[in-house]
């Protein structure tokens, strides 16, 4: 008898349940027509990953390589920009993000190594020397905006999680800095040359104020325009105006050389605007200032500059660090 009760429970309970082949247990029509019965969903563990083929990660690897090199040799894509970008996501899913990012690297450095000899031609003259670079820094920005917009999973996930590592940009602008910029040779020429177009600009030649901006600004990204450029900026500043303000003092009368004076602060603030980085614009005008006025301010005064101020109404003003006029 017990048997039978046993049996007859069992039978009543599989006419409650219902299973279908993805492995979900389900409460049958039966039994949810009850009332107050609760609904019960069980759902099998899912399978593990499945794991990648074996050639998967190189041959995926030589895809993303080929794009990085028609990026850099500026020619077509083989391959959709977003099937590179899943690419990339699917190695870092899968723990390849260490092995990625180091080989991503070592193609950016090779890349960049490989440019530094085109500044090693000496007959290139100093504006031609210049123009090069800024297209080499140019075609780098680019390409490495580029780059990045492909292996952007990477560096929004793995590199984000290290904080140790730069990301793509930084990285991209680390390796234009130690391969080119801050080789001793190359960084003279392009220094040298950016001081020489600013000698020409203060000698009232006009100069391709975008050129200078832009290495300017390049310096400024990596890091090195104070050590590099404003130092030596400064003291060839100095050294202009400290002979200019000898010869002028002598050549000129107080009302002709205090003009002078303001046109020359106002030019040199209109460099800041132009190209200069707006750190150099506090030391510039300081220094144009000792050199004109401060070094020369006795033989004003015993030019009669009281006189002339009470009689002639030259007045200089210097209203603020970004704004110079004389009137009269």
């Amino acid at each position: 008898m017990a048997e039978d009760i046993r049996q007859d429970k069992k039978a009543n309970f599989s006419a409650l349940t219902e299973h279908n082949n993805n492995g979900v247990t389900k409460i049958s029509g039966l039994a949810s027509n009850k009332t107050g019965a609760s609904k019960k969903l069980v759902i099998k563990n899912f399978k593990d990953r499945p794991k990648l083929a074996d050639n998967y990660t190189e041959d995926t690897w030589l895809k993303l390589r080929d794009a990085v090199g028609a990026i850099q040799n500026s020619t077509s894509i083989k391959y959709n920009l977003e099937e590179l970008y899943q690419a990339v996501e699917n190695l870092c899913s899968y723990k390849v993000s260490p092995t990625l990012y180091k080989q991503l690297r070592q193609v950016c450095e090779d890349h960049v190594q490989a440019q530094i000899h085109q500044f090693r031609e000496e007959s290139l003259d100093s504006l031609s020397f210049l123009k090069r670079m800024n297209r080499c820094w140019q075609d780098h920005c680019r390409q490495t905006i580029m780059i990045r917009s492909i292996f952007l999973f990477l560096d929004r996930t793995y590199v984000l999680q290290n904080s140790l590592l730069p990301s793509i940009w930084d990285t991209g602008l680390e390796l234009f800095r130690n391969h080119i910029v801050s080789d001793g040779p190359v960084q003279k020429r392009t220094v040298d040359g950016i001081l020489e177009q600013i000698e020409r600009e203060r000698n009232g030649e006009t100069v391709d104020r975008s050129l200078l901006r832009s290495l300017l600004g390049m310096l400024s990204d990596l890091q090195v325009y104070k050590e590099s450029f404003e130092e030596r900026f400064l003291m060839e500043t100095n050294r202009l105006y400290a002979a200019e303000g000898q010869r002028l003092m002598q050549e000129r009368d107080v009302p002709e050389y205090l003009h002078h004076v303001a046109r020359r602060l106002e030019e040199e603030n209109d460099r800041v605007i132009s190209y200069l980085d707006q750190s150099t614009q506090k030391p510039l005008i300081s220094n144009v200032e000792k050199q004109l006025l401060g070094e020369h301010m006795t033989a004003i005064l015993q030019k009669g500059l009281s006189i002339l101020l009470d009689g002639n109404r030259v007045i200089l003003t210097l209203p603020s660090r970004s704004q110079y006029s004389v009137r009269r």
